[in-house]
């Protein structure tokens, strides 16, 4: 029970850090495979393939969030003049299943790399990542 709790912790710590470093950067690197950025228009998405090197995208942000600018659509008309591929899982911000985490993994093992994961702000894909890093799900 303690073990978990600590990992919970250290989870929610690393879900902060990243948050707080998503205000200065585009996209912050969680490893040398894989960054997140948050809020995302057409522009900025353009300027982070072009600039980093994408292969792959994984967009946590569904659709019909409120406040979204741009849709995984028109997102894959971007990524796709750059041969990028883009995944659509969109994930409920706050509402994360065991499933979410299981799907994440599998994309994380086979996508080529590195990918960039979107979401609002950049919290709900640090978090999918660190749970399937604890989890050992992650082939690094």
């Amino acid at each position: 029970m303690t073990k978990l709790f600590l990992q919970s912790c250290l989870l929610s710590l690393a879900v902060f850090s990243t948050s707080s470093m998503m205000a200065q950067t585009n996209s912050t690197a969680l490893n040398h495979h894989l960054s997140v950025a948050g809020q995302m228009t057409a522009e900025k998405f353009a300027l982070l393939l072009k600039q980093q090197g994408f292969k792959s995208i994984i967009v946590n942000r569904p659709d019909q969030e409120l406040g979204n600018v741009v849709t995984v659509n028109e997102l894959r008309t971007i990524a796709e003049k750059s041969q990028v591929s883009v995944i659509y899982q969109p994930i409920t911000s706050g509402k994360t299943y065991p499933t979410d985490i299981i799907e994440f993994a599998k994309y994380y093992n086979e996508l080529p790399k590195p990918i960039l994961m979107i979401c609002r702000s950049g919290s709900r894909s640090s978090a999918l990542f660190n749970q399937a890093k604890a989890q050992g799900l992650l082939h690094e």
